[in-house]
């Protein structure tokens, strides 16, 4: 059986190579500090929830419903810190619900909830009738 040999100096230069084009690609592709400021993601958080604040009593408890993906949490979390003082609590219990729907354009329709508002860019007003 014929063997190929690869001298080791150019054996180090592929592996070398290889290490480098994948550091770039990751460097290329991780968010920036630069780019990205924490206050950015409150601040486009602040603006997507400022029509429905509006429509909101300025305290007391709303429920929440909003996407099951791995940004949920998260997601959860920016609707509430949008909207204080206004505790915002998950599920559909209450008479008002918010819908958080980043990830779509408008929001999807809730059972048991009818749509009061869509503020567009995945952001609604939802009101529970059952809970009177």
């Amino acid at each position: 059986m014929n063997r190929v040999s690869v001298p080791p100096r150019a054996a180090i230069v592929i592996f070398v190579v290889g290490c480098l084009v994948s550091i770039f690609r990751i460097a290329h592709d991780a968010p920036s500090a630069v780019r990205l400021h924490p206050d950015d993601i409150k601040d486009r958080s602040d603006k997507r929830f400022a029509a429905l604040k509006t429509e909101l009593p300025s305290h007391g408890v709303v429920g929440y419903v909003g996407e099951s993906d791995d940004s949920a949490l998260p997601d959860y979390y920016l609707a509430q810190y949008a909207l204080a003082p206004v505790v915002v609590d998950r599920g559909t219990k209450h008479p008002l619900v918010i819908g958080n729907f980043p990830h779509s354009q408008t929001a999807p329709a809730e059972q048991g909830l009818t749509l009061l508002r869509d503020f567009g860019d995945g952001v609604a007003l939802f009101a529970n009738r059952g809970t009177h």
